[in-house]
């Protein structure tokens, strides 16, 4: 008998719609390489409109993205999802909130990229991300916490550059080969600083660099690998810390996983 998945993953999306689209693609790559054959996963998409959330965001309406997001975590579990996936990075600063509020588990992006840390073991990561992501503890601290690694980041006026060009051009599509050697120039700055790796803490990041100065630590691709983990595991929601930090070896474009 062919094996089947287990669960039904939702996403809460479209933050930005590209890099939504990678998770679909690299969700399902995940699984068709599990399962073989035809199989393809099961999954829910809530897919938000990005303009509004920038706007509460930008207005310090916390209140009202929290609000959005525990709505489109409710559209998921009426629909039957079984583990819920904020598609960005920066979203996870509300990880607790929406948490709290959700009676199935919301997987942890920084949880990903904090194992796979841990498999290599690395000791200092630079990390790239919108500024909320870079500044505010919510995501170094996590990966802390889960892997004993130190993150540094870019300084004051490359965090700027790194913000503008995501939300400028990334999040509309728009990526170019000044804003990737710019990148390449600030990624070879965390080396001299001492990383080893680099997080690419923004989902839209992994389309804009696939080669750098340092590995690159695609947490679209590692929150998608550990998601699927856990859909195929027969295990209950309370052991997704375990089934999460299992590594499985075998040559990726960016190394062994």
């Amino acid at each position: 008998m062919s094996p089947v998945l287990w669960k039904t993953l939702g996403l809460i999306g479209g933050t930005s719609w590209t890099s939504t689209a990678d998770y679909y693609r690299y969700i399902n790559e995940e699984t068709a390489q599990a399962l073989g054959g035809l199989h393809s996963a099961r999954l829910v998409l809530v897919s938000l409109d990005f303009a509004e959330l920038i706007e509460a965001t930008n207005a310090k309406r916390q209140g009202a993205v929290v609000d959005m997001l525990k709505t489109a975590a409710s559209d998921l579990c009426a629909a039957k999802a079984d583990a819920i996936l904020l598609c960005a990075n920066t979203l996870h600063r509300h990880f607790d909130d929406v948490q709290k509020e959700t009676n199935i588990p919301l997987l942890h992006i920084a949880d990903a990229v904090a194992h796979e840390i841990t498999a290599r073991q690395y000791q200092t990561v630079g990390l790239l991300g919108t500024a909320l992501t870079m500044e505010e503890p919510f995501y170094a601290d996590r990966i802390k916490q889960k892997s004993g690694a130190t993150v540094i980041v870019p300084s004051p006026k490359e965090r700027a550059y790194v913000n503008e060009a995501i939300f400028d051009r990334m999040c509309r599509d728009i990526y170019s080969n000044d804003d990737r050697t710019k990148f390449v120039k600030i990624i070879s700055a965390l080396k001299t600083c001492g990383a080893e790796a680099v997080i690419l803490g923004c989902t839209e990041l992994p389309v804009l660099l696939q080669e750098a100065p340092l590995p690159l630590l695609n947490s679209t691709q590692l929150h998608s690998r550990m998601a699927v983990r856990w859909a195929l595991s027969p295990e209950t929601p309370t052991t997704l810390r375990a089934i999460a930090g299992r590594t499985v070896r075998r040559k990726t474009p960016d190394g062994p996983i």
